[in-house]
C-alpha cells in the first residue's frame, strides 16, 4: 500500500497507441480490444492501469459506452487519470482462452505505454465480474486488486487456483437471481463463496455470518486481513445490475477501493 511506483518498460519512451480500437494475435486469431489512452498523456508517468471486462453478449462498446464501469469519472472528479483496457469475448461468453488474452495485451501494453506495474487493476460486471474473478485465481503477481460487480464462481472456465492474496472487492444484490449470493449451499456456488475463499486467501478472520443488506447497500470489511491485501463485500436489495442508487454508489465504491493503492 502507497508503495512506489514500479515503471514499465514503455516508460520513457514515445508511443503510437492512442485511444482507440485495436487487433491483437492471442492463441491463434484475431481478437479486438479497445484503449483509452490519458489526455495530455506523459511517457514518464507511470499510469494506473484499468482491464475492464464486459457482460455477456456484450462489447467493448458497452463498456466503454458507461465509461469503463463509471470508473473514469470518479477518477477525474479527483484529479487522477488512468489507461483504461477493454477487450471483447469471442463470442457471448468469457472462456479459458481469455486467460492469454490478458497476458499478450498486457504484454503488448507493458512495452508501449507506460504505466505502473503494480497498479494494475481489473473490474467487469456480471460475466465480466467471473472472468475478472477467473483472472484473480492465478494472477495475483500481475493484477494488484480487483473489483466484482455482480461475479459467480460457477459458469466461468477456472484455472488451477493459486490461492495467494489479492486485494478483493465483490458486490452482489440479493435479489440477484443470476449471478446470486448463493446458488448451491453444499456445492459452494455463489458470491458468498468468493468472499469466503479470497477472505481466506487473504488471511482474514472469517466470521460466523458475512452480515449483508436486504435494503440499502451495506459494505464489510473483513477483519485482520494481510495489510497489503484487504476483502469487502458489499450487499445491497437490488437485482442483477451495475447501477444502484442516485448518485450510482457502486463505482463511488469501487473507485474508494482502488485508490487506496
Amino acid at each position: 500500500m502507497g508503495n512506489a511506483p514500479v515503471p514499465s518498460a514503455g516508460c520513457g519512451k514515445a508511443t503510437t497507441l492512442t485511444t482507440k480500437e485495436y487487433t491483437i494475435s492471442s492463441s491463434g486469431q484475431n481478437r479486438v480490444y479497445y484503449v483509452d489512452m490519458p489526455s495530455n498523456y506523459d511517457m514518464n508517468k507511470p499510469y494506473r492501469l484499468f482491464y475492464t471486462s464486459h457482460w455477456i453478449g456484450s462489447r467493448w462498446q458497452d463498456v466503454e459506452g458507461q465509461d469503463f464501469y463509471f470508473l473514469k469519472p470518479q477518477m477525474e472528479a479527483d484529479g487522477e487519470q488512468a489507461i483504461f483496457v477493454a477487450p471483447s469475448s469471442d463470442g457471448a461468453t468469457w472462456q479459458e482462452k481469455d486467460h492469454a488474452l490478458f497476458d499478450d495485451i498486457m504484454a503488448f501494453m507493458n512495452e508501449n505505454v507506460c504505466y505502473d506495474t503494480t497498479r494494475v487493476f481489473a473490474t467487469g460486471f456480471s460475466f465480466g465480474g467471473m472472468i475478472t474473478y477467473s483472472l484473480s485465481t492465478n494472477h495475483q503477481a500481475e493484477i494488484r486488486a480487483a473489483v466484482g460487480i455482480a461475479p459467480a464462481n460457477y459458469n466461468i472456465w477456472l484455472p488451477e487456483k493459486t490461492h495467494k492474496p489479492i486485494a478483493w472487492m465483490h458486490m452482489t444484490g440479493m435479489s440477484d437471481g443470476t449471478c446470486p449470493w448463493v446458488n448451491n449451499e453444499a456445492q459452494k456456488r455463489g458470491a458468498k463463496f468468493i468472499a469466503l475463499e479470497k477472505a481466506e486467501d487473504n488471511g482474514c478472520t472469517i466470521p460466523d455470518e458475512i452480515p449483508t443488506s436486504n435494503g440499502a447497500y451495506s459494505c464489510y470489511d473483513f477483519q485482520d486481513c494481510d495489510p497489503e491485501h484487504p476483502t469487502r463485500v458489499c450487499t445491497f436489495g437490488g437485482g442483477h445490475t451495475n447501477i444502484d442508487g442516485n448518485p450510482n454508489w457502486i463505482p463511488i465504491e469501487s473507485w474508494k477501493f482502488f485508490k487506496q493503492f
